[in-house]
């Protein structure tokens, strides 16, 4: 049996999609960098080169979060099981790699459908297909569309009994506001039969906070400083990235890391041959990961109509996993 059938949640061809992205991209980056405070989108860090990039951060000693939240799953995967009333599907947001998947995926007499979704296609197709040569009894659907600004998918998947899958803390990129109406799109579009498994890094240090984002190894410079290669090889640009350093401060008023590439000199760019002006200091606002309180953002769940079953923590709070119903 064939168990692999890739599906686009945007109903169209893969070259429009592709050409849609192009322009976005585009539009995206030269209305960004033309503002006051300068800025790119953060979804555009997530190139191949940048999920690679990115898979090697979650290696770093520094970067707690994936090892913690993977432990959290492992050690707890039959309980969450248990509490979410024998769903058929897993549906995962952000799901380019399967590593925080494959718990689920292992006990598999429960989840037999597994729907993918991400903004980096060929990466997403490659993994999936692995995910369905690995567990053959799983129906492999990968889902591509960016989830970040809009979320449209096939009746199909909406239909059926789902854990909704956000790991990794990607809920910290959107502000508060953003959250609350991501996690109320979220209620509008799934039936009762949905539950929500949604990782979040928790309030704690700043020390610790700051280290996962300024590794001794530069592999978060090398990822953060990637988005400028990518446009001088998708947006005809001629950026010197020399030109540039990383900084990731943590605002304990916003309770926010946000990161910035910094300009280290005044320096004219040029993007498919339109000219930027960039002073020597002026910083460019690439990324915010928002982390919360237990408390917080349990509050911002049921404000957004979501109901909190339970949810595990590492034993040094560092971070949690909250399952949410509808």
């Amino acid at each position: 049996m064939n168990n692999f059938d890739d599906i686009y949640a945007n109903n169209v061809s893969s070259q429009k999609i592709l050409s849609t992205h192009y322009n976005s991209f585009y539009f995206d980056v030269l209305n960004g960098l033309s503002k006051k405070n300068k800025k790119i989108p953060y979804k555009y860090l997530y190139d191949k080169n940048g999920v690679r990039l990115f898979n090697e951060i979650c290696r770093q000693k520094e970067y707690y979060q994936t090892r913690t939240e993977l432990h959290i799953l492992k050690n707890n995967v039959k309980d969450i099981l248990s509490k979410t009333k024998k769903k058929e599907s897993l549906l995962y947001l952000g799901g380019c790699t399967v590593l925080k998947a494959e718990p689920f995926l292992k006990i598999n007499k429960q989840i037999k459908y597994y729907y993918p979704s991400d903004i980096s296609k060929k990466i997403l197709i490659e993994n999936s297909r692995k995910v369905a040569k690995k567990y053959k009894d799983i129906i492999v659907k990968p889902l591509y569309f960016d989830f970040s600004e809009n979320l449209i998918f096939p009746q199909e998947v909406k239909k059926r009994r789902n854990i909704l899958f956000f790991p990794g803390s990607t809920i910290g990129n959107f502000s508060k506001k953003k959250a609350k109406y991501f996690l109320k799109s979220l209620t509008e579009i799934f039936n009762r039969e949905t539950d929500l498994l949604i990782g979040v890094d928790l309030k704690k240090n700043k020390k610790i906070i700051e280290k996962a984002y300024n590794d001794k190894n530069k592999i978060t410079k090398k990822f953060i400083l990637n988005i400028l290669l990518r446009i001088n090889r998708e947006l005809n640009g001629d950026i010197n990235i020399n030109n540039f350093c990383h900084i990731a401060n943590y605002n304990e008023n916003k309770g926010c890391i946000e990161v910035f590439v910094k300009s280290l000199r005044n320096q004219l760019i040029k993007i498919n041959g339109k000219k930027i002006f960039v002073k020597e200091k002026e910083k460019i606002h690439v990324e915010d990961s928002h982390k919360y309180s237990e408390q917080q953002f349990k509050n911002i769940a049921v404000a957004a109509g979501w109901k909190n079953v339970k949810n595990w923590k590492d034993s040094n709070r560092k971070f949690s996993v909250f399952l949410l119903r509808n």
